[in-house]
Parts: C-alpha cells; sequence; structure tokens
C-alpha cells in the first residue's frame, strides 16, 4: 500500500517491486477520485485534492518505475484517464474533468519520449463502471435512491449496463503484454458506447 500523491511513498514502492519480483514490466496508474460540486461552489482544497490524486499520482507512479524499466530494457505503462474531460463532461465534475483530460497529454507526451526505448504508454478512456468511486457520485447525486442513480446512467449506455470492474482490468492486461506491441501513444475508450449517440431520443431504436 502506498500514497500515490507522495512520491517517496511511491519510490518505495517501485522498489519494493524490484526487490521481490526483479523488475517491473506493467505499471498501471489507475488511483483516481471525483467529487462532486457545482463550480463556484467547489473550493480550492477540493481542486487540489483531485490534482494530487489524478494527476500527480500519475507523474509520481511514472517517475517511481521508468528508472527501472529503462535499466532493464523497456516496460509498459497504462494509465486510467477518462471519456470525462477529454470526451465528454457532466455538471460538477470540474476538477475531475480536468484532470483526467491532462492524463491524456501525459501519456502521448510520455509514448514519444520513450518510444524510441522501448517503454509503451498507453491510456484508457472509461465511462461508468461499478466501482466505489461511481457508488459514491451516485450517492451524491441521489443520496436517497443509490440504485436509481446507477441505473439511470445505464440508460444512457447503449449496452444498458455500466462496465465490471475484471473488463476494464482486462483492457489494462491487454495493453501491458505483446499482444498489444505495436500501440503506443493510444487513448482506448471503453465505455459500452456511452460516447457515441448524437442524442437519446432521435433515430429508429
Amino acid at each position: 500500500m502506498a500514497n500515490v500523491a507522495d512520491r517517496a511513498q511511491m519510490d518505495a514502492a517501485a522498489r519494493k517491486g524490484v526487490d521481490t519480483f526483479g523488475e517491473i514490466n506493467v505499471a498501471c496508474c489507475n488511483a483516481g477520485v471525483c467529487r462532486l460540486a457545482p463550480f463556484e461552489e467547489m473550493d480550492d482544497a477540493t481542486r487540489d485534492f483531485h490534482i494530487d490524486v489524478n494527476i500527480k499520482g500519475v507523474w509520481n507512479t511514472c517517475k517511481a518505475v521508468i528508472p527501472y524499466m529503462l535499466k532493464q530494457g523497456g516496460g509498459n505503462i497504462v494509465i486510467a484517464s477518462s471519456v470525462t474531460g477529454d470526451i465528454v463532461a457532466d455538471a460538477g465534475e470540474a476538477a475531475y474533468a480536468m484532470t483526467k483530460a491532462a492524463l491524456v497529454g501525459l501519456t502521448k507526451c510520455l509514448a514519444v519520449e520513450y518510444a524510441g526505448r522501448n517503454i509503451r504508454v498507453n491510456c484508457s478512456q472509461l465511462g461508468y463502471a461499478r466501482t466505489p468511486m461511481v457508488k459514491k457520485m451516485a450517492v451524491e447525486s441521489n443520496p436517497e435512491d443509490l440504485e436509481s442513480a446507477i441505473n439511470d446512467i445505464a440508460v444512457g449506455v447503449p449496452m444498458k449496463r455500466l462496465a465490471k470492474p475484471i473488463e476494464v482490468g482486462e483492457l489494462f492486461a491487454f495493453l501491458g503484454i505483446d499482444e498489444s506491441s505495436y500501440l503506443t501513444g493510444s487513448q482506448i475508450v471503453i465505455d459500452g458506447g456511452s460516447t457515441l449517440p448524437e442524442t437519446m431520443s432521435i433515430g429508429t431504436n
């Protein structure tokens, strides 16, 4: 266990990983937070909390593992961005959207910078999955009826459900193995098609 917002703790975690397993082949940067609030009511502490975890956490993780990957001759980094910020957004998500969009830029820069040294960097762009973070967001949106809030999310997804966490993990696993060896700097949307419809009321369905 380590706090991604603490650079020293992430350095220690990477060192322990190498001491235990001999090398670091894949780093999954997937720690994230989201707290909803109207922009005019969102205080600086909440903004900074998102920056510390969502941006600095990924930065610290990459800083910790890349030296080992360079030494061993390569590796893979998978960054958990989101469809939020880079593609879509909801009211009350200003801090979350800002930080997740920033991760797309970081992914692309690191991918270019390390492509010639056999380190691949890709990012996932998740829609909604049944995770503790989404459940917390649902409570903030509809504290009287958590399941109703989650079901309302699913209505806007063409597949009519949220992702299972294991499905997101399988994407991370794919991006970390040789079967994805020609992918770097990619943004892989995994959202059940939720960003595809132009509207939910026009069309033949």
